[in-house]
């Protein structure tokens, strides 16, 4: 994807699902062709302190206000139904074969350096979010001194490089990480789709090994659900979300 459609689509408020995840691959692109390679896999990190496996314990945790880094090349943040922000912040995804149906929310990116659009600052040095109060779930599950932190501040040159060592070291310790649940039961992602019988909007789930099932039919009067949502979750989780979701729109 040329820089001016890059452009052109930052500065839109409604995409359809095929144009957002191409402009997705051309933003990462062109985020990470300009950053250190990522020594560690990054989707095989933890987003937490809590579930770190390479991190040493006694690591320093960045400070947030002079980094950045996840803000700027951590491209789709899911914005959840009742998370307030600004509209014009906030790119709305739409089904490929059905454009009233809205399936996602991400935050924006800005046209020039394709962070974050509410991250103000330069990266490595002073930043700060404008919508900090305010800013989604996503957010907050992202934890600075987590695994997956540290390999994204290697990536832009702000901590030093592991060793070879080190790095063979990191990669044997994520492959000893047990295995507690099966591929079936850990959604990869999910598809919401209109029932052209009764109006409903149905949730249906790919689980890693590659498994479709339906996990949620619903009113879309009564719910409202993201396609984001659901993933990187297992079944058990994902039903546990919807009792929860359903019962308050009780």
């Amino acid at each position: 994807m040329k820089a001016n459609e890059l452009v052109q689509i930052t500065r839109t408020n409604r995409l359809s699902e095929g144009e957002f995840y191409s402009a997705v691959n051309g933003m990462f692109e062109s985020i990470w062709t300009k950053l250190h390679p990522p020594q560690v896999l990054l989707e095989e990190l933890s987003n937490t302190v809590r579930g770190n496996v390479i991190t040493p314990a006694d690591t320093e945790i960045p400070e947030c206000l002079s980094c950045g880094a996840c803000c700027a090349s951590l491209i789709c943040v899911g914005v959840r139904p009742g998370e307030d922000g600004d509209r014009s912040d906030q790119w709305e995804i739409v089904s490929d074969s059905d454009e009233g149906l809205v399936v996602d929310v991400f935050l924006k990116r800005d046209h020039e350096t394709l962070a974050c659009t509410a991250l103000d600052g330069v990266v490595g040095e002073t930043v700060a979010c404008r919508i900090y109060e305010s800013r989604p779930s996503m957010c907050h599950h992202f934890e600075a001194g987590s695994d997956r932190c540290h390999a994204i501040r290697r990536a832009y040159g702000l901590e030093p490089f592991m060793s070879l060592a080190e790095m063979s070291a990191a990669v044997q310790k994520l492959k000893a990480v047990p295995e507690r649940i099966s591929a079936s039961k850990i959604i990869r992602n999910a598809k919401i789709e209109r029932d052209a019988e009764n109006g409903k909007l149905l949730i249906s789930a790919l689980a890693k090994d590659g498994t479709i099932f339906p996990i949620h039919s619903y009113d879309p009067d009564a719910e409202t659900w993201r396609q984001f949502e659901f993933d990187g979750l297992t079944v058990e989780e994902a039903d546990e979300l919807i009792r929860t979701r359903s019962k308050k729109s009780e």
